[in-house]
Order: structure tokens, then sequence, then C-alpha cells
């Protein structure tokens, strides 16, 4: 009779290891899609429209520490903070496409905005954008793919305005050839996903 309960016990060892392996991976599993969904992500950059802060095939480390979160386990924006954002962070959102975007916060919520002789202004003066390659214009907007979704969160961009509260004006610093608010409009703080704090290039 001892000698089986020995047994027994011998058989339910190899058991008792392989499911303290999987809670411990299982465990490990969790803390990484927390950590991915709510404090860190890396992301690989695609295309130029950056440039040359940042150009195709650089990667970025991105805060997203109180930033909306949609993903598998939240089927709707779920903003659950109040991010950090300050004007010329280079920020991460999702556009009209849910596809994630890059592009740099040149105008904050209730400032007033204008686009005049191809310079940003903010609050009536010029804005200093010394990342800008020499030379660069900003033409005024064309709302081009705004208005191919009637339905979406983010507002048409005018000449001149004021942002309303919630919203950001984003554009590239690779200005001439940036699809940004200028095409799809103010963007929404529900899409924001992050911001950048180190790039590796």
């Amino acid at each position: 009779m001892g000698k089986r309960e020995n047994i027994e016990k011998l058989n339910q060892k190899p058991y008792s290891k392989l499911l303290r392996r999987f809670r411990y991976f299982l465990f490990l599993a969790l803390v990484a899609i927390l950590i991915r969904t709510f404090i860190f992500q890396i992301y690989v950059v695609s295309g130029n429209s950056m440039a040359p802060t940042l150009r195709n095939g650089d990667i970025v480390f991105v805060s997203k520490l109180g930033f909306p979160v949609f993903g598998e386990f939240f089927p709707f924006d779920f903003i659950y903070g109040n991010p950090s954002l300050n004007r010329l962070d280079i920020v991460i959102f999702e556009d009209q496409n849910s596809e994630t975007s890059i592009k740099r916060l040149v105008g904050e919520p209730s400032e007033y905005y204008e686009i005049n002789y191809g310079k940003v202004m903010i609050e009536s003066n010029v804005l200093q954008e010394e990342y800008l390659p020499d030379g660069s214009l900003t033409s005024e907007p064309s709302n081009s793919m705004f208005y191919q979704f009637p339905n979406s969160p983010f507002l048409e961009m005018q000449k001149a305005g004021r942002i309303p509260d919630n919203y950001y004006l984003l554009l590239g610093d690779n200005r001439e050839y940036s699809t940004d608010s200028r095409s799809f409009g103010l963007v929404p703080l529900e899409k924001m996903r992050g911001k950048v704090f180190y790039t590796f290039q």
C-alpha cells in the first residue's frame, strides 16, 4: 500500500511541475500584454513623412502612459488617463483607416492656428520649426482624405481656426510630402496612442 502511494506521488510530480511552468509563462504573457497596452511599445517607422527627423526603417520607442487604448480587449477607444502632451512632441495615432501613423504635434486644444505664406502660426506667432528641411513651405489644408470618411471623429481643418477641446493639429516634418492634418483633419484625443521618447536610427 505504501509503495503504491509513493508511485502515485511520483507520477503527480511531472504534472505539478508542468502546471507551475504554465502559470509562470501565463503570468509573463499577461505582464507583457499589460506593458505593451498601457506603458511602452516599439514601432518601426514606415515612410518618410517625418524626414529628416525620422526616416523609413527607423525604430522609435513610444510611451503609452495615459493614452487611450484600443485593441483586442477593448473593442472601443478606452480613455483611462490624461496623457502628457506638449507642442512639438512626435506622436503616434490611429488614422481613419485604423492604421498607425506618426506625426509632430504643432497645435494644442483651444489654440488659434493659421497657415500664412507657407508658415504655421500659433496665436498669431510664427511657429519656429528648426527641424524642417531648408526651404520647406507648409501648404494650406486640402482635406482630401477628410471627406472620404463622413462618420470620422476627425475634424475638418481650415486655413485658420481655433482647435476644439481634445483635438490636436498634427503635421509631418517632410511638409511637402506628408499626409497629415491638412488632409485628414484635426485628430481627436481618443485616436492618440502614445508619444516618442527615444529613436534608434
